[in-house]
């Protein structure tokens, strides 16, 4: 954070703000972490988003909590845990480089892949949730300790499987990836990724999420739906391309 130059930090302070609006509408979001990584190392934005993903989840859940659908959120957690110790080693191994390389590949692909299904959605297929469940959780577990803001999709795919409505699905999501920054969180404290910058980018960008958040929940029920996931997949794909190159 201290080498930032005056309008990289003001671009710093603009993502977090749009990023939590879209967490605060939605519930979830993904465009933290590749986007904040055009200025900073992954090594400063995951920890960093770990801890406001936490903070967000609790002013989500504050007025949502009780629409929260326990028994899903306790069937899929043992997985989730799994995914976060793999995914722990990975990004203590990993050096930020290739971080950027494997994000920008994810973030595309998946960019292009929710433009594509907000004009054609893919066919029902019934799939048995005994075995979408472990792969659901360990995953999220193991793309959100390695990429921060990115676990939210898949606990959105299975959350929608589950066919939630809006409310339950909202607070619910919330509430996993709260369970699952304590997770992450309490790992990157034990290999010691809570470094004095990560912590100087958590008190520059709380207050930011806060707007943020306070946004989000304002225009919550008065979205475009078709609209606004459109816009967060072409934001996703433009992010994805320059961290192929970084």
């Amino acid at each position: 954070m201290d080498t930032l130059s005056v309008p990289e930090l003001i671009y710093f302070c603009f993502i977090v703000i749009i990023s939590y609006a879209i967490r605060g509408s939605a519930g979830f979001g993904g465009v933290t972490v590749p986007l904040l990584a055009w200025v900073l190392s992954l090594k400063t934005v995951v920890p960093m988003v770990t801890f406001l993903g936490l903070a967000s989840s609790i002013a989500i859940l504050y007025t949502d909590r009780r629409h929260i659908a326990w028994k899903d959120l306790w069937r899929v957690m043992p997985w989730t845990a799994m995914g976060v110790v793999i995914g722990v080693y990975f990004f203590k191994i990993l050096d930020a480089a290739t971080l950027a390389r494997i994000l920008g590949g994810f973030v595309l692909a998946y960019g292009a892949y929710s433009l594509l299904i907000t004009w054609r959605k893919p066919d029902k297929v019934v799939l048995p949730m005994y075995a979408i469940t472990p792969v659901a959780g360990t995953v999220a577990g193991f793309v959100g300790t390695i990429f921060g803001s990115m676990a939210g999709m898949f606990f959105a795919i299975y959350l929608d499987l589950l066919r939630h409505g809006r409310e339950v699905f909202r607070a619910t999501v919330a509430a996993i990836l709260f369970a699952l920054g304590i997770l992450r969180g309490g790992a990157y404290v034990i290999t010691g990724e809570f470094t004095h910058d990560v912590i100087i980018a958590c008190a520059v960008a709380l207050p930011m999420m806060g707007i943020g958040i306070f946004i989000g929940n304002r225009i919550n029920a008065n979205l475009n739906d078709i609209a606004f996931k459109r816009l967060v997949a072409a934001i996703l794909m433009v992010s994805g391309l320059p961290l192929l190159v970084r």
